[in-house]
């Protein structure tokens, strides 16, 4: 059994227990009824016939599962009212993540963060987030001193609606481990922590964390995500160093990679949907990704996204993304 359909049988078993307590304290037919559902999707899972339509046999919409992992006909196969009340659900959903967004362009204290993020369905398992202290560029802390700006790069693993909850999770969960204090790895280890309570080993996701300084320190510590790229005058080179992804195992800790950064040098973050964007077998990859990145260094950071993103695109030369895909770049100004 793979981890995405483990997690989903984890799911309805938590599912199964909640109702089975339901239904002895109340007795109720509606609860009842529920129950049986849930036990059905659990003799498919467990028969390898769940994910497939009892309408019609052809596999269920990953999305539709992710909705409602009950459920037993595809999309093609519900009824006007059940495609109405998914549509809303998704809908709704993707405006609560999109209201999550921080804005897609800051300067603050000598650096630029620019951001692009597109969801491969209605909503995204990508997280991305800038912590700026209040006022943005360049409030000073009680001593004097700039307070850092923070930004938060993530993929929980999976996609669609299921996905999209956890990382809503991600999102309140750096925003109240984050303070001036705080060492990024520090704060990875506390996230970690949480998250592997949250989702019991269920889940997990890949994050990078980041911390800037006026005097263009930037501060690093990686959980399980792709390796980012700084970009100078010698050429581009990926940054080393991470620990294990978030989720897998509570006690799990963190190195921290400290950088200066010179005025004009670019670091990119991204997700693996731009570096693993395939043809047949063969990947986008990290090197055409470099090579895309060093052609477009001195632009104006949202036009380097834009271009980098094409140059995937181009590769692809028409194929459809299988994947969310997130970029974030930060440039200290010159």
């Amino acid at each position: 059994m793979s981890p995405e359909t483990e997690a989903v049988r984890e799911r309805l078993v938590d599912r199964r227990e909640r109702l089975l307590d339901a239904a002895a304290a109340t007795g109720n037919e509606e609860i009842v009824g529920l129950l049986r559902s849930v036990d059905a999707a659990l003799g498919r899972l467990d028969g390898g016939h769940w994910a497939l339509c009892t309408a019609c046999q052809v596999p269920i919409e990953p999305e539709l599962l992710d909705v409602e992992p009950a459920v037993t006909v595809c999309f093609e196969c519900l009824s006007v009212d059940e495609r109405r009340d998914l549509e809303r659900d998704l809908e709704g959903a993707a405006r609560v993540q999109r209201a999550l967004l921080p804005p897609r362009t800051l300067t603050h204290d000598g650096w630029e963060v620019a951001w692009l993020w597109e969801p491969k369905g209605a909503v995204s398992g990508d997280h991305v987030d800038l912590l700026a202290p209040s006022g943005h560029g360049g409030h000073r802390g009680p001593g004097g001193d700039a307070e850092p700006l923070h930004l938060v790069l993530g993929d929980v693993v999976g996609k669609g609606v299921a996905a999209s909850l956890l990382q809503a999770h991600l999102h309140a969960l750096f925003r109240a481990l984050i303070h001036e204090e705080a060492p990024m790895n520090e704060v990875l280890g506390r996230a970690n922590h949480l998250f592997a309570e949250a989702t019991a080993g269920a889940s997990y996701a890949t994050l990078i964390g980041a911390r800037l300084a006026a005097d263009g320190a930037l501060e690093l510590a990686n959980a399980g995500h792709p390796r980012p790229l700084l970009a100078d005058r010698r050429g581009v080179r990926p940054i080393e160093g991470g620990g294990l992804p978030l989720g897998l195992f509570p006690d799990a800790r963190y190195p921290c990679n400290c950088l200066e950064i010179a005025p004009g040098q670019v670091v990119l973050l991204y997700t693996d949907g731009w570096t693993e964007a395939a043809v047949g077998d063969e990947e986008y990859g990290i090197g055409r990704a470099a090579a895309a990145l060093r052609r477009n260094a001195q632009r104006p950071l949202p036009e380097l996204l834009t271009a980098c993103r094409d140059d995937m695109d181009a590769y692809l030369d028409g194929r459809p993304r299988s994947d969310d895909l997130t970029l974030l770049a930060v440039r200290r100004k010159e």
